[in-house]
């Protein structure tokens, strides 16, 4: 069974959509467009 890591954190997940699920909540928001200070 092929896992999905996350690119931002590399957690991994069994499917594309939970990925794509954790990225949307977790990852995508406020400041990470526009120069977020964190390293990924």
């Amino acid at each position: 069974m092929e896992e999905y890591a996350c690119p931002y954190c590399e957690s991994k997940f069994k499917d594309k959509d939970e990925l794509s699920s954790h990225i949307d909540k977790l990852h995508i928001g406020p400041g990470l467009l526009e120069g977020d200070s964190r390293k990924f």
